[in-house]
């Protein structure tokens, strides 16, 4: 009887949280593809909040609005910006000249790209240079991003490239969630460039986040880069805005359709999500995945046969795929689901290394406290939760220098790893 009064108070304590949370706090279901609200409550906190309309809506339109500093989005010889007091601007622009980029890191506050007239699709394999430094899921954090780089002596403060022929690569998700998008990328594109002088190198690895924005998929995109699409595309529907962004009209789009989702330098394999069994029992190689994967940019991805469906799925792609560093919460919402995945075992790892000729696997998507090695050092796992603020000493990465392998962070610290 304990038990059961036990259960049952347990019941109403938690549906009366929910329903007053909701009551207070609110609550919405939108259709990200429309941009209206299937049904929208502001909660009881509405009545103060300045940007939270008041009361309840169905099918109407999602408000958003300009958030500061944005851009630029270019066109051919057009450039849309949007000023840090929210002014819409468009311009015609002389793409032989340099493109200024403003952001809003008071260290940084603005920087010049040069404009290129092709974009070759990068290699998938290449040498292990002498110096490596990686780092994954920045995700929208110029600020953090920059410090990082600046601490390890990859730009000096101005942002010109001062890595020799060291690599950089970025595995993954450097768009959504955060505010500074648009400045992140253009960074990338200016010291890939200034890498190609000096012998050194950019991979930019594209992870799930960038390929869902060449599908237009706006699920993490914050309103003011909504509402930058549909000022450019001139389209209301957040879908075709976010996909026009990023199509091959757009010099963005054009640049990003370059990238890998998977590359090899000397025997280390770099991914945003993982590789499984299924990629080495069916054969794949890095270049057949890129090139499914790049085939399918900005067009949905709904694969022509099984072959390639393997290679888009949400669950099996190397930029989705979970295996290598399954969290408990994951393996729950699968299988509440009705997804059967099972982690990777050591074992099949080691078929897996065999098939791609690698001696480790580098990740991100997944969250870890660290940079952490598993697998008894064969996989490291680099999805660290940044710090937000200039050299915080949360913002963390990989170096590879001579073959050895260490943390490094946004202060210049760096910790051998146990491998």
């Amino acid at each position: 009887m304990k038990i059961k009064k036990f259960l049952k108070w347990t019941v109403i304590v938690i549906v009366s949280y929910f329903v007053l949370s909701t009551l207070y706090f609110g609550y919405d279901d939108i259709d990200s593809k429309k941009g209206i609200y299937n049904f929208y409550w502001s909660g009881i906190n509405g009545l103060w909040k300045k940007d939270k309309p008041f009361g309840f809506r169905i099918n109407q339109p999602v408000e958003t609005s300009f958030d500061g500093t944005d851009g630029p989005y270019i066109f051919n010889d057009k450039m849309f910006t949007v000023s840090k007091d929210n002014v819409f601007r468009e311009e015609n622009i002389d793409r032989t000249t340099l493109i200024p980029v403003k952001t809003d890191c008071k260290e940084l506050p603005a920087f010049n790209v040069s404009l290129r007239n092709q974009y070759p699709v990068e290699n998938d394999l290449y040498d292990m240079p002498e110096k490596l430094i990686a780092i994954s899921d920045i995700e929208g954090n110029f600020t953090a991003f920059y410090g990082f780089l600046v601490a390890n002596h990859v730009i000096d403060a101005k942002g010109q490239w001062i890595f020799g022929n060291g690599h950089l690569v970025l595995n993954g998700d450097f768009v959504d969630r955060g505010n500074q998008v648009t400045q992140v990328l253009w960074l990338i594109y200016h010291l890939e460039d200034q890498a190609l002088q000096q012998g050194g190198k950019v991979h930019f690895i594209l992870g799930n986040h960038e390929i869902m924005n060449l599908y237009g998929d706006v699920s993490y995109n914050d309103f003011k880069y909504i509402e930058a699409a549909k000022r450019v595309s001139k389209q209301n529907g957040w879908e075709t805005g976010l996909k026009y962004m990023y199509s091959e009209e757009s010099e963005l789009g054009k640049w990003l359709r370059s990238k890998n989702v998977i590359e090899k330098t000397g025997h280390t394999i770099f991914v945003h999500g993982g590789l499984n069994h299924l990629h080495a029992d069916g054969k794949y190689s890095i270049h057949e995945m890129n090139t499914i994967s790049r085939k399918y940019y900005g067009n949905g991805g709904n694969a022509g046969n099984k072959r390639e469906a393997l290679i888009l799925s949400s669950t099996d792609s190397p930029y989705w795929d979970r295996r290598l560093n399954f969290e408990w919460k994951y393996k729950l919402l699968f299988k509440l689901n009705g997804i059967n995945i099972e982690e990777t075992s050591q074992q099949q790892l080691d078929h897996i290394l065999k098939y791609y000729n690698a001696d480790k696997v580098i990740i991100g998507h997944s969250i870890v406290d660290e940079i952490m090695p598993g697998y008894n050092g064969k996989v490291i796992r680099i999805d660290i939760k940044h710090g937000k603020k200039f050299g915080s000493g949360q913002t963390k990465g990989l170096l590879i220098e001579n073959n050895v392998y260490y943390q490094t962070d946004d202060k210049g610290n760096k910790k051998k790893l146990n491998l």
